[in-house]
């Protein structure tokens, strides 16, 4: 991500998290956190563990956000990085830039708030039957992160999903979401279809799909990692093998084929092939139709 994008993204960022933006220019923005944001960024378990005890106002966090890598002479501590005050504020400076930690924390904080969400589509703009109501459908959509795993380590994603009401599951669902405005407020004149599949079901019969896809997959890379995985092993029974042999005490010996035995489940863990399927995040979905 360049800087541009990282702004972007911040600022984004910001405005679904109702933070208040205090100033903005060209490479930065100073803004207030708002109790949302300053829970997921600013360490502080305790103050509002105070706060939701005590049921106190909270008193939220300003930065200023510098959205450029640090020059070569700025280091921590430096006076362009010192706190200042704005009015009776403390404002904090920061730089975010890609590979920083502040938007590592801020990646993070979206990932944790978008892991479960239920959005609708909005429907066409314009006039339409004052009586009449438009049916829709709830689909359960789910990226999957699959991963081929020995020395070396692949990984795919899939962005899948199932009608709850009919079963129906579409491999490219997630990626067609990318062109409807999606809302998490339930749109005027709209019902919601009953469900023929509680959303175990459904996710179990997701995973089934998407296992049965995979066995049809290319296993070539599994077979040279095994290949890769028996040839360490003779390695290292050639190294050790004949020091165990020729152990002068039983002690010796038994220290020996420890270190041996552990060597041989180093090398199982590193070059044995598997494949390991997680759900990065999933949705409940309400698009018009009957599907």
């Amino acid at each position: 991500m360049n800087p541009k994008q990282v702004q972007k993204f911040v600022l984004s960022y910001l405005q679904s998290t109702d933070c208040h933006i205090l100033e903005k220019g060209p490479s930065h923005v100073t803004v207030k956190l708002s109790p949302a944001a300053d829970r997921a960024l600013t360490n502080r378990p305790y103050y509002w563990s105070f706060v939701d005890r005590t049921g106190a106002e909270p008193e939220t966090m300003t930065f200023r956000w510098i959205f450029e890598p640090p020059g070569e002479d700025s280091a921590p501590g430096t006076p362009g990085l010192s706190p200042y005050m704005i009015g009776s504020t403390r404002v904090i400076q920061d730089y975010v830039y890609f590979g920083s930690g502040r938007l590592a924390q801020i990646f993070e904080s979206v990932g944790q708030a978008g892991k479960n969400v239920m959005l609708f589509e909005e429907p066409p703009k314009g006039p339409g039957h004052p009586l009449g109501s438009q049916p829709y459908t709830a689909w359960l959509g789910a990226n999957f992160k699959v991963g081929y795993e020995c020395d070396m380590k692949r990984e795919e994603l899939y962005g899948m999903g199932i009608s709850l009401a009919t079963g129906i599951i579409d491999e490219r669902f997630l990626e067609k979401l990318r062109d409807k405005r999606l809302t998490p407020k339930l749109p005027s004149n709209v019902h919601l279809l009953r469900n023929g599949l509680s959303l175990r079901k459904a996710m179990t019969q997701l995973e089934n799909h998407l296992e049965r896809k995979l066995r049809n997959a290319d296993f070539g890379w599994a077979a040279e990692a095994e290949e890769r995985r028996l040839d360490e092993l003779a390695r290292v029974g050639q190294y050790y093998e004949p020091m165990i042999e020729r152990s002068a005490t039983k002690e010796q010996a038994e220290a020996l084929t420890a270190r041996f035995n552990q060597r041989k489940e180093e090398i199982d863990w590193q070059y044995r092939p598997r494949v390991t399927l997680s759900v990065i995040n999933c949705g409940i979905f309400h698009l018009p139709g009957i599907e």
